[in-house]
């Protein structure tokens, strides 16, 4: 009888333990606290994927997926596991552009599971201007390596057309991250002689550019990585499935373009140039003589001080050439 009973408690112990086991062995991962609670450390399986029901559940669910970012089985190419087994990972550099060229460099041939082929955008080109992020390696300032509700991976609100209704909060990933805060001034006044550069006389060039209901967007001018044109200007831009040219010249206090957009237009921000094109009302009074004289004295002020004739917010692109030699 007493047999009988240790064998029912033997089998159902067993059991019991053989339910643990599974249980652990179905899990991705294990913690443990160590005897002062401080410290958790986590147990994972190395071949299995990060994301599961247990584990980054959330991710791969926003509009925007970047595919080797949210595939749980090559998430160490990233991040670099310390100690095979355990979740602790070596700290991801502060420049990211060595990650990233992996697959955006023409220096590497695309992983063989990467299905689409991504764009090659790195490195950047001898003689070439580059957005500062850009130059600095810094790729995650303005895209998420994961995921996002926002075109191109980006972090915030930036148009995807050659043209938008002009708002400031249109440009969030501008005007509202660390980078350009105080450039929204730049696109909401008419008249200006200290915001900008881009000026005819005091004729504010970027506001009759972009804000408008029909605005011009930054990517129809500018490139948001690199260009061999100063200010980052494009040679060309996409429109549908034509590429069309701007052919910007740069001039000492000011430039042309005679771009698909319109005919030849010149601006100089000291003497005003009048266009041969049809344009918009121009709100606001032309500065006077003494206005413009004072404006170029000030920028020269400013560039014997080694700085941009733009004001603060506007930031002139680093030259990469100089700054390697340095």
């Amino acid at each position: 009888m007493n047999y009988i009973i240790i064998h029912k408690i033997m089998k159902l112990l067993s059991a019991y333990c053989l339910s643990v086991i599974l249980f652990m062995i179905s899990s991705v991962l294990i913690c443990k606290t160590n005897a002062s609670g401080a410290e958790k450390l986590l147990y994972i399986d190395t071949e299995a994927s990060c994301i599961s029901l247990k584990c980054h559940d959330t991710m791969g669910k926003k509009k925007y997926v970047h595919a080797i970012g949210v595939d749980g089985l090559k998430c160490t190419r990233c991040h670099e596991i310390i100690t095979d087994g355990e979740h602790r990972f070596k700290a991801l550099p502060p420049k990211t552009e060595r990650l990233c060229e992996m697959c955006h460099s023409n220096k590497f041939t695309t992983p063989s599971e990467i299905k689409k082929n991504p764009p090659k955008v790195l490195p950047i080109e001898k003689e070439a201007f580059a957005h500062k992020p850009f130059f600095e390696g810094q790729c995650t300032e303005c895209h998420d390596a994961h995921e996002s509700d926002y075109y191109r991976h980006l972090k915030s609100d930036y148009p995807e057309t050659p043209y938008a209704k002009y708002s400031e909060s249109t440009y969030g990933l501008c005007f509202l991250v660390n980078c350009h805060k105080g450039l929204e001034k730049v696109f909401a006044e008419p008249r200006t002689l200290t915001l900008t550069a881009f000026r005819n006389g005091n004729l504010n060039l970027h506001f009759r550019h972009v804000n408008k209901k029909k605005g011009r967007t930054c990517i129809v001018c500018h490139d948001n990585h690199y260009s061999k044109t100063p200010k980052i200007i494009n040679e060309t831009f996409t429109f549908g499935k034509r590429e069309l040219a701007i052919n910007y010249e740069k001039a000492e206090s000011g430039g042309s373009c005679n771009s698909t957009c319109h005919r030849l237009a010149t601006y100089d921000r000291y003497d005003p140039v009048f266009n041969f094109i049809k344009t918009t009302p121009r709100p606001g009074m032309d500065a006077t003589e003494n206005e413009l004289k004072l404006s170029r004295e000030r920028d020269r002020e400013m560039q014997k001080q080694k700085m941009s004739p733009d004001t603060v917010p506007v930031q002139e692109p680093p030259d990469p050439v100089t700054e390697q030699k340095q």
